[in-house]
């Protein structure tokens, strides 16, 4: 039985267009996530012919092929691929057989967003909660144009909504439909210490429920307050399905800002960040270093994708950069693996 329940059929508010372009980059809207179904021909995704370039990267996809089923065996005709030859039925026969596999034409494809407090900030351009919701819908178009079926979770601290994975149109709108009206309905909360981690432990404990063996999952996310128990669970899902990490910021996390005095609020405390001393400034550069480095190597010791994007600069061009840095990598372990073998 499928463990998602909620099910959000809550209608999307339309900004008028003074709201839509004062929030630009604050929230997302409806018709920006459907618009960037109309141009998918400038991240190179093309439907008619089922490829997935966007997602290939380089010469060779960095995922792993799609699951096929078993179907029949049949008596070898000259031209076969000698691979699948069914020796056991050979063997018994005494005539070559051959194993023939359907290929599994429809594999479920999850995005997991991050919907967070910690989500809600930027400095330059978009917020990286507007980061990760349009490249969602980048990689959903994307998803649905190759024909698979596209579902997800969007979670914060106080709440999530699960999609179970569709075909078809019906799949992308829906997860399209979630990130907008949790974008307009966003409002500042206080959560309780610890609940940012709980959300993420929940979310993957969902995905791990939910996902059969061979699903390709997108995670979203700035990866603030992952404990043990979620990197755990996030090795969990790599070691059984195709995965790619999402690590979104905003370049002022990256960067302290020029020496000076800055008011600081997460909406509830105030603080003042200074920024004159060098100490504090290779300190601040260093948090942010160390969180980077942990994430990528947890994620390229568990053969997980890691895809870096900040905010402020164009999401197709440094998902095509990221997926295509992937298929290198992987293409070179391939040749490494066969040469030592």
């Amino acid at each position: 039985m499928w463990p998602f329940r909620n099910r959000a059929r809550t209608p999307v508010p339309v900004a008028t267009p003074s709201e839509y372009n004062a929030f630009r980059g604050v929230r997302v809207h409806l018709k920006d996530l459907i618009q960037v179904g109309h141009h998918l021909s400038n991240v190179n995704v093309h439907s008619r012919t089922r490829s997935h370039a966007l997602l290939a990267g380089g010469e060779r996809s960095p995922f792993k092929g799609r699951g096929i089923d078993f179907e029949e065996t049949r008596r070898y005709q000259p031209g076969d691929d000698v691979r699948l030859m069914d020796w056991r039925v050979t063997a018994r026969t005494n005539e070559p057989h051959l194993k023939v596999f359907r290929e599994e034409r429809e594999r479920p494809v999850f995005m997991v967003v991050d919907d967070r407090q910690t989500m809600h900030f930027g400095t330059k351009v978009a917020f990286k909660s507007v980061v990760a919701a349009q490249a969602a819908a980048v990689l959903g178009w994307a998803s649905h144009a190759r024909g698979d079926r596209v579902g997800g979770i969007v979670f914060a601290e106080s709440d999530h909504v699960e999609l179970r994975p569709k075909g078809g149109r019906r799949g992308i709108l829906q997860l399209l439909n979630v990130l907008a009206h949790r974008s307009s309905t966003f409002q500042v909360s206080n959560p309780a210490p610890g609940d940012s981690a709980v959300a993420v432990r929940l979310a993957l404990n969902r995905i791990l429920k939910a996902a059969r063996p061979g699903s390709l999952i997108f995670l979203f996310s700035d990866f603030r307050e992952w404990d043990d128990q979620s990197k755990m669970m996030l090795r969990q899902l790599g070691a059984h399905h195709e995965v790619v990490a999402m690590f979104i910021y905003d370049v002022v996390e990256h960067v302290a800002p020029p020496p000076g005095s800055y008011p600081i609020t997460d909406g509830h405390a105030h603080g003042v960040l200074h920024t004159h001393s060098s100490r504090v400034i290779q300190g601040y550069a260093q948090a942010f270093q160390t969180r980077y480095e942990e994430v990528r190597r947890l994620c390229r010791s568990q053969g997980i994708g890691f895809v870096p994007l900040v905010t402020h600069e164009h999401i197709p061009t440094q998902l095509t950069k990221g997926f295509q840095v992937l298929g290198s990598a992987r293409s070179a372990n391939r040749s490494g693996i066969a040469g030592v073998v």
